[in-house]
């Protein structure tokens, strides 16, 4: 509420908007037409629940069940995450932007597909499949191709690879090698040479694959001795067998081919100027001229392979990557390569030299490698200055042969069969709790670091002058969760952005449960001495578990000279709040699906007065609530029907938002500072959907908003 000792002092603006009385004043709020702001039953909300269902397959359609899927926004901030069930799949409900139309899915499991790009259907629902016997389905979105390359090949000298030439296997070449069809367009790169019949990988062979070099992970950190001095990258035949190369996956935001080169054992190619001398490389044959997944950039699925030929007992067959060599219609050769001889490779620090694992899995009888697609020393010589993230997963494939035991394992690392410590069926590489079966992930809302705003009015029931700036309070919550999809604890972040008001007010959140289903709260900020609180932390006298962060907002941020309005005027500088970290704890675990953050009923309460709720319009108000109030001045609240805090012309008294929110100055109306305003709320949020944080022309009307 505004003081009128303000109010003098800011006499010069008055007139050109409604300004905050005390309860015993008239107040006609900002200027409107006749007609309603908003169509009958809109409840101003600025975000939107989407349905999600996301099933993880391996290549022959079965369950990849206890994965931990992150659901991101397009800017790659992660929105949401879960676990898939037996069935491999993710329901789950998430909470938008209005105005958000596509998410990206991430299981960040080697195997199926990774930043997967969705499409919210009108009917905000996302289905998805990830993996199976087609790559992928249902709602996702294949990347863009690369169509830009000329296809030339370059000459420039990398590494002593000079002279050599590079070519398709068998009497391919760069016209007959690639299949072009509906499905496979030819700029995916898709070889005409693949075996006719795909492995099929399997459930347990993946979580040995991710365990031994999950995504996100330092190789160094988590298995050092794969990156030994005497470890064995190399593909060492001791009997004359037929080679196949496998594709399982890749990470990677390059196009890059993978090729091979042979030697005899023991006897490595030397690189000089003249590749093709005596001692040289002479001959680079392509496996992949693009080994990039279908539906991200390339045209191949797991278990796609090649037969590399036969060989000789005796022969050594190493492996180059070329960094983002697939131009859209051939393989550029003159960018950087990596080869598991790490002495070729570019780095001038030798104990960076490694690009690559390989691992022998007995129990599958298969060699598998994992590349790191980038130079580990020195990012600017990387395509787009990508950083090398050293978990050598940026391509996997493994190795086979047609003669049981013609590989040698001599000096290869045995692969990781991963555990599950805990028991919860969440592998411990993905488990953030892995001694824990209780605990197995972390999710935030909005954002791990990003913050939501609610802003109010706080002079209901009688109408304010609308710049929604009384009480804004910035929130973040963190939810500690099971591998059920249950949340077993949380904790809400809660600071004051701004204060346009002379009330003391404070600020609390119905959650969706029972007050008997939390055993604890802590870290609520009490200085005012009116609520009482039941043993458990929650406030006494409720059904449904209500927390308040704080009752009064001086509790958290005060002007140094005691001064009203914090944050809403441009002469006075900004007061950094304080946190006010309340954390709950269940009794037992709570599905997801009934604490969904759109089923929160936060609420403000004027001046210290318990009964004077203001929630969100649709939102019931708490047991503690004067419900006499309903219905007098301005507010036309109709209980019977569900019709909460609105006015006869349908402002509201408060609006949430699902990220940052730049809230107006004193004494100016939201639908002058956010021209869009009147749009969106006269079109029941159909249109402007992002009218408040478009920062393009007509959207905003600066001078109006504070901005410090």
């Amino acid at each position: 509420m505004k003081s009128i000792f303000t109010y003098a002092l800011l006499a010069g603006v008055v007139a050109l908007s409604a300004c905050k009385k005390d309860n015993n004043q008239t107040d006609d709020g900002p200027v409107t037409p006749a007609n309603k702001i908003a169509p009958d039953g809109f409840n101003f909300s600025t975000t939107k629940n989407v349905s999600l269902n996301v099933a993880l397959k391996t290549n022959n359609d079965q369950p990849l069940a206890g994965i931990v899927v992150s659901v991101n926004n397009t800017a790659g901030v992660t929105v949401f995450k879960g676990v898939t069930n037996s069935a491999g799949v993710l329901q789950g409900i998430v909470t938008v932007p209005s105005s958000t139309t596509k998410l990206v899915i991430d299981p960040a499991y080697l195997g199926v597909m990774r930043n997967a790009q969705v499409a919210i259907s009108s009917s905000n629902a996302v289905n998805a499949v990830l993996g199976g016997k087609d790559g992928f389905g249902g709602d996702v979105i294949a990347d863009a191709i690369n169509s830009t390359a000329t296809g030339t090949a370059s000459s420039k000298n990398n590494t002593g690879l000079l002279a050599t030439d590079y070519v398709y296997p068998g009497s391919y070449s760069s016209s007959t090698a690639f299949v072009n069809t509906t499905t496979y367009p030819r700029n995916l790169g898709r070889p005409v040479y693949l075996d006719g019949t795909p492995d099929v990988i399997s459930a347990s062979m993946l979580s040995f694959i991710n365990a031994s070099l999950p995504e996100g992970s330092k190789v160094q950190n988590l298995h050092p001795e794969y990156l030994a001095s005497t470890a064995v990258s190399t593909i060492n035949v001791t009997k004359a067998t037929d080679v196949f190369v496998t594709f399982v996956a890749e990470g990677a935001g390059y196009q890059s081919a993978l090729a091979y080169y042979t030697y005899p054992t023991g006897n490595p190619p030397v690189f000089t100027s003249a590749g093709t001398l005596l001692g040289g490389i002479d001959k680079v044959t392509y496996v992949f001229p693009n080994a990039s997944a279908y539906g991200s950039g390339g045209g191949l699925k797991a278990g796609d392979k090649v037969k590399l030929g036969n060989f000789a007992a005796g022969t050594s067959i190493a492996f180059v990557l070329m960094q983002d060599a697939w131009n859209g219609s051939s393989v550029s050769t003159g960018g950087q390569k990596f080869s598991t001889d790490a002495s070729y490779n570019p780095e001038s620090n030798a104990s960076l030299r490694k690009h690559t694992v390989t691992l022998y899995d007995d129990i599958n009888k298969v060699f598998i490698t994992g590349f790191e697609d980038c130079n580990r020393q020195s990012s600017s010589s990387n395509v787009n200055g990508y950083v090398s993230d050293e978990d050598f997963n940026d391509l996997v494939f493994y190795t086979t042969t047609s003669v049981a035991s013609s590989i040698s394992t001599d000096g290869v690392p045995a692969v990781d069969k991963g555990g599950d410590s805990d028991g919860d069926g969440v592998q411990d590489t993905q488990d953030a709790f892995p001694n824990d079966a209780t605990r197995a992930y972390i999710s935030y809302y909005p954002s791990q670091n990003g913050y939501a705003n609610i802003a109010f009015e706080d002079n209901w029931p009688k109408k304010g002058d609308y710049d929604l700036n009384d009480l804004v309070v910035s929130y973040r919550y963190t939810f500690t969760s099971n591998a059920s999809n249950q949340v077993v604890d949380m904790q809400g972040d809660y600071s004051v952005a701004a204060s346009g008001a002379s009330f003391k007010n404070g600020f609390g959140v119905q959650l969706p449960v029972a007050a008997s289903a939390v055993t604890s709260v802590t870290g609520q900020k009490a200085i005012s001495n009116y609520l009482t609180m039941a043993s458990n932390g929650v406030e006494a006298g409720q059904s449904k578990a209500v927390i308040i962060p704080f009752d009064n907002h001086e509790a958290l941020i005060k002007n140094p000279d005691g001064a009203f309005f914090i944050n809403v005027l441009a002469a006075k500088d900004k007061v950094t709040s304080s946190t006010a970290t309340v954390k709950v704890t269940f009794a037992s675990p709570v599905p997801s699906s009934t604490l969904q953050v759109s089923a929160f009923n936060p609420f403000l309460i004027s001046d210290m007065r318990r009964g004077y709720e203001i929630h969100l319009p649709g939102f019931a108000p708490t047991d503690k609530a004067n419900k006499a109030l309903f219905g007098t001045d301005d507010d036309t609240s109709v209980p019977t029907s569900n019709k909460y805090y609105v006015s006869g012309e349908n402002w509201p008294w408060a609006i949430s938002f699902g990220g940052s929110f730049s809230h107006p100055f004193e004494l100016q109306p939201i639908n002058e500072a956010y021209p869009r305003f009147g749009d969106w709320a006269s079109s029941g949020g159909a249109n402007y959907t992002d009218w408040y944080s478009n920062t393009a022309s007509g959207y905003r009307d600066a001078s109006k908003i504070y901005n410090k």
